[in-house]
């Protein structure tokens, strides 16, 4: 599972409303085919849009540069129709693989100080459940930068102590993580499109959650539906898209 964050994990002043993890699941059977289509995407936006293949897609940047300087010769127009060419593709380049989406509106939760623990906890459990369930196989994470003390410690826990709120009765119960090898992998997102993939999609779903009036004229807002048929709903079964939001 390749992973990417949206927003920031904090509370204080000037930290973002939100933080949504995304994760996107790839069997690894299918990872060859995936890189193979990535490649071919990759090469048609060259041909098209003149961005290089090497170039790094960071969906945040196509709508407004900050750090990325080959995004300059690119009109906003063109670098927003990137970015809806790649949303479109999405599903198709990844046809076999599901996604989990965690969604948390900080307002929400008065009091917390910090929410990377909360959101990731919630998509490990969820991952761990897919690949008991689902594959019956182990499975591997593999993230952007994100504080690799914390989620070590976290993930190692969780592989011994999990409690999981019953359905069935009051209380909760044990459900190790235990499907889930090794600790969590890092990738930097500018070697890899496999992370600059999930980049698009969590950024997606905060311009969903988020939209923002300046890019209603480009439909930013409506490009998250396009994953529709790879979410794995099963995360959440209470909303319509299985975006796991408590």
């Amino acid at each position: 599972m390749y992973v990417d964050e949206s927003g920031d994990p904090g509370a204080s002043v000037g930290a973002s409303d939100h933080y949504i993890l995304s994760g996107l699941i790839i069997n690894v059977s299918d990872w060859e085919k995936c890189l193979q289509r990535l490649k071919t995407f990759r090469k048609s936006i060259n041909d098209t849009y003149g961005l290089r293949v090497r170039t790094e897609i960071h969906t945040a940047e196509l709508i407004r540069i900050n750090k990325i300087k080959a995004y300059q010769k690119i009109s906003k127009k063109n670098r927003i129709n990137i970015l809806k060419e790649y949303a479109s593709q999405v599903s198709i380049i990844f046809d076999t693989s599901k996604i989990i989406n965690i969604c948390i509106h900080k307002q929400e939760y008065a009091g917390v100080s910090e929410f990377q623990t909360m959101a990731w906890k919630r998509l490990i459990t969820r991952f761990d459940t897919f690949l008991k369930k689902s594959v019956k196989d182990k499975g591997i994470i593999i993230a952007d930068d994100s504080n690799e003390i914390i989620l070590r410690g976290l993930l190692r826990q969780m592989r011994i102590y999990n409690p999981i709120k019953s359905h069935y009765q009051s209380g909760y119960y044990n459900a190790p993580t235990d499907s889930i090898i090794e600790d969590i992998f890092y990738r930097a997102s500018h070697n890899s499109y496999f992370i600059q993939s999930i980049d698009l999609i969590a950024h997606l779903l905060y311009r969903k959650e988020y939209p923002k009036g300046s890019l209603k004229k480009y439909n930013v807002e409506k490009q998250f539906l396009k994953f529709e048929n790879i979410l794995l709903k099963e995360a959440a079964s209470g909303d319509p898209l299985g975006i796991v939001r408590h």
